[in-house]
């Protein structure tokens, strides 16, 4: 008894060529949508990092209020020293009490963001924040400006009395550095 003839059935399925023509279409619209999505998540960034800027700066003043002494915010990487880089970080320190030689002065260290797209700098030569024993900011007015890429996004505001304000760019404005 001869046997039948082989049923050529087609199977369901993707070819080769269909799936290379998806993954190459879906690389298209990953490639046009990218860009619309950075932006938003930049300026979120930038956002949190005035929010943290302001939150430092009010930490450092009831630092200075409650231990009655100086406390000094500067910019750092590590923590462990001033740097000039107002993006990656902030260090807080109390001045040592006139009191205690031995006493250790109370430090903190808190970092910022790691976006390279988010520049801060502060109001030129200023390049650290000193807060007196009574919460006052000697000195000028310091502006802490964001930027992300050429654009000015926001900017923290500490007055001579020592209070912290933030205001966010309405308009579109050069980044001042």
């Amino acid at each position: 008894m001869p046997f039948p003839p082989p049923c050529h059935r087609h199977l369901p399925g993707l070819t080769l060529v269909e799936l290379a023509a998806a993954v190459a279409l879906l690389a298209i619209l990953v490639a046009v949508a990218l860009p619309a999505l950075v932006q938003p998540l930049e300026r979120s960034r930038a956002d949190t990092t005035r929010m943290r800027l302001v939150s430092v700066f009010n930490t450092a003043r009831a630092m200075a209020i409650t231990h009655r002494r100086a406390v000094t915010v500067c910019p750092s990487i590590d923590g462990t020293g001033c740097d000039a880089d107002w993006a990656r970080g902030w260090l807080i320190q109390a001045d040592r009490s006139p009191n205690a030689a031995e006493e250790a002065s109370p430090r903190q260290f808190m970092g910022g963001t790691r976006s390279p797209r988010i520049r801060v700098d502060s109001t030129e030569g200023r390049k650290y924040l000193r807060f007196q024993g009574d919460g006052r900011s000697g000195g000028n007015t310091l502006t802490v400006s964001i930027c992300v890429g050429a654009e000015l996004h926001s900017a923290v505001i500490v007055n001579n009395v020592g209070r912290t304000r933030s205001a966010r760019q309405r308009s579109r404005a050069p980044c001042p550095f």
